[in-house]
């Protein structure tokens, strides 16, 4: 499984890239149909801590097709680079959001599709008073 060319430029444009930690997230990545119900439910990134340590982590992006399917591959791929220079150390999830919506916003600013811009608002809209900590927090 491999990236889009787009994603990864991105990340090389925002210093966010090393080779040998994207063959790693690669391999750790399964691609999703974004427009299938059953297999949407599967995309977000998991993590394995055992005893306050992170040992392995995976994440499910969709096949990219559009700018919002590319948002959500940014925001995951960014939650795999925390994540990888993390393994095997002492992991915390205070602000884990953070650096993923981050670069969401970058992203949109970037692009200036209306639509993209549209459901950045959408998204934001979406962390209300009643919203997890960690979403409020970013």
């Amino acid at each position: 499984m491999r990236y889009n060319p787009k994603v990864i430029d991105f990340f090389k444009r925002h210093n966010m890239y090393e080779e040998s930690m994207f063959e790693y997230l690669q391999d750790h990545s399964v691609m999703i149909d974004y427009d299938d119900p059953e297999q949407k439910y599967f995309i977000g990134f998991n993590y394995c801590v055992e005893n306050g340590i992170l040992r392995k982590f995976s994440m499910g992006i969709p096949y990219m097709k559009d700018y919002k399917t590319m948002l959500i591959n940014i925001h995951e791929i960014t939650h795999g680079i925390y994540a990888y220079r993390r393994l095997n150390k002492k992991f915390t999830r205070i602000g884990i959001e953070t650096l993923p919506m981050l670069y969401e916003k970058i992203f949109i600013l970037e692009n200036g599709s209306e639509e993209l811009k549209q459901y950045g608002e959408f998204l934001d809209s979406c962390i209300v008073e009643n919203s997890e900590e960690k979403y409020k927090y970013a």
